[in-house]
């Protein structure tokens, strides 16, 4: 059943990031996986969990996903300047999921912190959806 998929989820989230030419303008692309050599800036998509919250009249799942930003150069500012951007556009969002009824996308939590490798620095954000079927 695509209301107890990840995918749709992740296609709105993806379709919604990289149709913004203010948040393509600041990072080298969005991946689910990068490419060996993608350059910096970029997004990528990261953890996804899903749960049940039905009743008895409504099917619908709980998810929590989570985004990292990665950035070398501009460091934390850029780091921080790119969540920006992301929060605009998908705290409270009304995106259109296939399939589904979003209810509620709202931010959660980030943090940003400098890697092993002491150069790069990798944001990461949060996120709770509730969709419904249907």
């Amino acid at each position: 059943m695509a209301n107890f998929s990840h995918y749709p989820l992740q296609k709105a989230v993806y379709q919604t990031l990289t149709g913004d030419t203010t948040l393509m303008a600041l990072v080298a692309g969005v991946f689910d996986r990068p490419p060996q050599g993608t350059d910096y800036p970029n997004i990528t998509l990261g953890e996804s969990a899903g749960s049940d919250w039905s009743s008895k009249t409504t099917t619908g799942m709980e998810h929590n996903f989570t985004l990292h930003i990665w950035s070398r150069n501009g460091g934390r500012t850029e780091a921080a300047t790119i969540m920006e951007r992301i929060h605009t556009l998908l705290h409270e969002a009304s995106i259109a999921v296939d399939g589904q009824t979003l209810v509620l996308m709202r931010f959660t939590a980030s943090n940003i912190g400098l890697e092993s490798d002491g150069f790069t620095y990798q944001g990461v954000m949060r996120f709770q959806v509730f969709l419904q079927a249907s």
